[in-house]
């Protein structure tokens, strides 16, 4: 069930509780103007039911320090574990741990405590790993090449050749495929960007230059 935590509906409703409790612990009367993180505790558990599919008056909002108390432990600060991430297209959300306003929101998890939802930086210091900050850089990497001038119009085809490959997306009646070489792929895409998103994909996890070899021992 921890994985639920990391879910759009759970961020949203927690804002809801918060906000209904106004913006303060219930137990210090602390709020984020003071410095805290504001988190939102489940007064009962129902099983099989989701975190967000409570009612309000069954979950309470709690300082991080005020939760530790009331679930009579103390956060960890080794052994989380990076569990995924959300780009929420600006800086909509709040970090768990600092309160600081984020865009990009990576999901941590430890045996011993609930998910979280923190920044880059203070993923890479739960997890003691670089995984939050590599993957703003594989970002940065993503977009420089969906937007490279390196990009070829030609009629209906977009073209690139990247590491001895041609790569062509053509456009046909229901979406865009992929030509790698003159082979065409079988998977379709809605749009231009999500392909040439997964061109990037291809090439970034070696999977390209895994496809050249194998072109080359056949030949």
């Amino acid at each position: 069930m921890a994985n639920l935590y990391a879910d759009k509906k759970w961020a949203v409703f927690r804002e809801q509780v918060i906000e209904l409790d106004g913006g303060e612990c219930v137990s210090c009367g602390r709020s984020r103007a003071d410095g805290v993180v504001l988190q939102v505790h489940h007064k009962l558990y129902v099983r099989g039911r989701k975190p967000w599919e409570y009612d309000p008056s069954d979950c309470e909002t709690l300082c991080r320090g005020c939760h530790a108390r009331e679930h009579g432990e103390i956060r960890p600060d080794t052994g989380w574990e990076y569990v995924g991430e959300d780009d929420l297209g600006d800086l909509f959300g709040s970090c768990e741990l600092c309160d600081t306003s984020i865009r990009y929101v990576h999901y941590v998890q430890h045996e011993h405590w609930e998910q979280m939802g923190v920044g880059s930086d203070c993923c890479d210091n739960l997890t003691g790993t670089q995984e939050a900050a590599e993957y703003r850089r594989r970002l940065g990497r993503r977009r420089r090449f969906v937007a490279s001038s390196r990009w070829k119009s030609d009629g209906d085809q977009h073209l690139i050749k990247q590491d001895g490959l041609r790569i062509a997306i053509v456009q046909g009646q229901g979406g865009y495929k992929l030509v790698i070489d003159e082979v065409q792929g079988r998977k379709e895409f809605e749009h231009l960007l999500h392909a040439q998103e997964f061109v990037f994909d291809l090439i970034d996890s070696g999977e390209a230059a895994d496809f050249i070899q194998r072109r080359k021992l056949r030949s």
